[in-house]
């Protein structure tokens, strides 16, 4: 199910492909690393061109591994680098907006006409957004009304429905003109914008309708996100990422972060005898970390009487050594990486190296396909 939010930040829409020929970019910039996607459309198929990723550290002045927050002039000059050393030769774009500059909101409201619906939705808005609607690009969508309980799913049972849920998405336009004045400069266009969660559905979750936990594992936070009949339908952030689990190796064996790092990639959570000191310092943090996940889960299971079926990682934290088997007995449940490029054409040889680095490119490439599927 294509999620269609910023729809009225769209400069292109569904005549995008017919005036452009060297593809679309998904560009996703994360706190660690910036990534982008180049994706062409060729007789309905979506076929992968280039992808690069190139870390902030050296322009945030931190190590590798960790998190930074650029200047503009910094971001500009790591795009210009990034587009030059993969290679990008399309000149148009979807960009994330990371979460955090973002306002999502559940709402539930009476089922009206689309009309009376509209104005509901805005007078809500003014409720739920901490600033004066009219410095904000308001969008939102009223989710399908056919979600049901697993008892009813089970027993065919249809219960008729008295309210609506609303879907509301906010975004700062100075926010909007800043990531515009950047890219413009780095000569891209930005087509349209889009709230990182919704890119990583597109690319990360076949069209289920089993409720998923869809858990971003980045080196500054952790996001989990309730995923159901392929609907975002609850997200929770967590301000502790795989930095943290540097940061603790750091001061454990009492080594630099560049030392800790390396050691927390080749060996994570090795079972060998020789590497138990390492996994004594991560296990704690990682499972206290996923306790909240644990909660959002209960609290789904409370309202909705779903019950998780399966949970998708994606975030360069998820390659962590040993992560999956930790988390199936964790939660209790099936756990797998994301593998968004499933999703495009590439040829054979790439294969071992997409297969490595699918989780860290799943919004930078649901980036991308949302064009593609216009």
């Amino acid at each position: 199910m294509d999620i269609p939010f910023f729809k009225s930040l769209s400069l292109g829409g569904s005549a995008l492909f017919k005036h452009r020929e060297k593809g679309i970019v998904g560009i996703d910039l994360g706190s660690s690393s910036l990534k982008l996607v180049q994706l062409r459309k060729e007789k309905e198929r979506a076929i992968l061109e280039t992808y690069g990723e190139i870390s902030t550290a050296h322009y945030g002045g931190v190590e590798m591994g960790q998190s930074a927050r650029l200047v503009d002039q910094k971001v500009l000059e790591m795009l210009e680098d990034l587009i030059k050393e993969a290679n990008i030769t399309a000149r148009q774009a979807v960009v994330s907006l990371p979460l955090r500059v973002s306002f999502v909101s559940l709402l539930t409201l009476p089922i009206m006409n689309e009309k009376d619906l509209a104005e509901a939705v805005h007078y809500e808005a003014r409720r739920y957004i901490p600033v004066p609607i009219n410095e904000v690009i308001l969008d939102w969508w009223s989710l399908p009304q056919g979600i049901s309980s697993d008892a009813e799913r089970e027993e065919g049972l249809v219960k008729e429905k008295k309210f609506i849920e609303v879907l509301l998405v906010a975004v700062h336009q100075q926010v909007l003109e800043k990531y515009r004045s950047i890219f413009k400069e780095a000569g891209i266009e930005i087509v349209s914008f889009e709230i990182e969660i919704f890119s990583q559905v597109r690319s990360a979750i076949a069209r289920e309708v089993a409720p998923i936990l869809l858990i971003d594992y980045g080196a500054q936070s952790t996001r989990f996100t309730i995923v159901d009949y392929n609907i975002v339908r609850m997200s929770h952030n967590a301000d502790r990422g795989s930095q943290d689990l540097t940061l603790a190796l750091s001061r454990s064996l009492g080594i630099d972060f560049e030392r800790a790092e390396k050691l927390k990639r080749d060996t994570g959570l090795s079972l060998r005898p020789e590497h138990q000191e390492i996994k004594n310092v991560i296990e704690p943090l990682l499972d206290h970390n996923f306790s909240e996940g644990i909660r959002v889960m209960t609290e789904y299971k409370r309202r909705t009487n779903h019950s998780i079926k399966r949970i998708v990682f994606t975030g360069g934290g998820s390659l962590l050594k040993g992560l999956i088997d930790f988390s199936i007995n964790k939660f209790g449940v099936e756990a797998r990486l994301s593998n968004p490029f499933q999703k495009v054409e590439y040829p054979p040889f790439l294969e071992p190296a997409l297969r490595d680095l699918s989780p860290i490119f799943s919004t930078a490439l649901g980036l991308a396909l949302r064009e593609m599927q216009k």
